[in-house]
């Protein structure tokens, strides 16, 4: 079976879920023909005219472009990883952003969904906020999944306690992600924590202040160097205002480590708020670094969460139950237009 996975390179997790997929099916006999289209062609996907490569059985797009890619005999998939329509403004967005998705990207999707086949929604989160949106049915929910054996604990554990407590931070310094909260942050922790931002490549860097946890930037990891800053943390802790799925806290608890991140949408999804981690209310620094604090002060809480993390990072996250799924939506597509799956 051979699949086109036509995908803009827009530098975020969303290039991650595409070369994660497209790895994911190669190991289960699928053949992904991963096509990357520049980024401009997010503003008018209409304008790019592709022919799908000789031998494709299925269409697999971000909902933002999908309906660009309606072929008459070849199933469609849209799949959305973030809603963002209608949300945000003014809080992570500026006019510019909320315009272009209000005015734009709420019509692709809605010719997307429309061309669509199936709509996969990658968290219970964005399944719900897509129903609210949009009037679509077809909706399979697959959350994203990580690869526990290259995000994985070392055998000594944290070390949370009277040194000082290393927090880590991944993800584009943005609004959205929370990048303008980072300092205040770290002013509510004080000096017995170390936090280590791993930037993406949005945004700037906020400044860096004098008192409370120190801090430093990252950026241009390998993915080795990156796990390896994960199982030096203590904490892993998220920002993020809102999110189509809590990539960075599963990657986080695949490596044991317990997260601390604000209760919004996808990482709801991920993190068991008491059990693999603590939730508080958005934007509330204060309460998060209280949250940091209570895990600091308590290293046997801290290591139970990092275990149960690590637990429904490797059963209910795992890559086998995803594409299983995955494989299961191809079977029944292919099986509605008469074509067999092999």
């Amino acid at each position: 079976m051979r699949i086109w996975l036509p995908s803009i390179r827009a530098r975020s997790g969303a290039d991650v879920y595409v070369e994660r997929l497209a790895r994911a099916l190669s190991g289960h006999g699928i053949e992904p023909i991963v096509q990357w289209l520049p980024h401009w062609f997010q503003y008018f996907p209409w304008t790019l005219r592709l022919s799908p490569p000789k031998g494709i059985d299925i269409i697999s797009a971000n909902s933002w472009i999908a309906f660009a890619f309606r072929h008459h005999s070849i199933p469609l998939i849209a799949t959305v990883l973030h809603c963002v329509a209608g949300r945000g403004y003014p809080q992570w967005k500026s006019l510019p952003q909320a315009l272009f998705h209000d005015q734009l990207v709420r019509r692709f999707e809605r010719a997307s969904f429309r061309a669509a086949d199936a709509v996969i929604a990658i968290s219970d989160s964005t399944r719900h906020e897509l129903c609210q949106d949009f009037e679509v049915h077809n909706i399979c929910t697959i959350p994203l999944w990580i690869n526990s054996d290259v995000f994985s604990p070392t055998e000594a554990g944290g070390r949370t306690g009277s040194e000082s407590t290393r927090v880590l931070i991944v993800g584009n310094v943005s609004r959205r992600k929370g990048g303008d909260l980072i300092e205040p942050f770290c002013k509510a922790l004080g000096q017995h924590f170390q936090v280590t931002v791993v930037a993406g490549l949005r945004g700037e860097a906020p400044k860096i202040s004098d008192t409370g946890a120190r801090l430093r930037f990252a950026n241009g990891l390998t993915s080795e160097q990156l796990v390896s800053l994960y199982r030096g943390a203590d904490i892993v802790v998220s920002l993020s205002r809102h999110e189509g799925f809590g990539y960075t806290a599963l990657e986080g608890m695949a490596c044991g480590k317990p997260v601390c991140a604000f209760n919004v949408s996808g990482l709801r999804d991920v993190v068991v708020n008491g059990t693999t981690g603590l939730l508080v209310e958005a934007d509330d620094t204060t309460g998060l670094a209280e949250a940091c604090h209570r895990l600091r002060k308590d290293p046997a809480l801290a290591t139970h969460m990092g275990l149960n993390g690590r637990e429904r990072a490797t059963t209910v996250f795992s890559e086998s139950r995803a594409i299983e799924a995955y494989l299961r939506l191809f079977s029944d597509l292919l099986s509605r237009r008469g074509r067999s799956s092999e």
